[in-house]
């Protein structure tokens, strides 16, 4: 099964992000350590996703995935793996 986002439904302080997903199930994205790399890479394009003002910025674009205005995406079936389930 191909796995997209339906939905952001919280983007949290500490680089996380809860989607719903296609399979219906709400779920926990942590993006700390794929942000970390960013920070290091300190290229001026990906590196603006450590800003965590420039972070909560993220968008969902038509295919389902997260993405931000400088072009930035990260594929929704690795979010999808990397993600864990979401309860309240």
């Amino acid at each position: 099964m191909l796995h997209y986002v339906k939905k952001i439904v919280k983007v949290n302080d500490n680089y996380s992000i809860i989607c719903l997903f296609n399979t219906g199930e709400q779920r926990v994205i942590n993006l700390t350590e794929q942000v970390e790399q960013f920070r290091k890479a300190n290229d001026g394009w990906a590196s603006q996703i450590a800003n965590l003002a420039y972070f909560k910025q993220v968008t969902l674009d038509s295919y389902g995935t997260l993405k931000w205005d400088n072009d930035l995406d990260f594929c929704p079936d690795v979010l999808y793996g990397i993600s864990l389930p979401y309860h309240e």
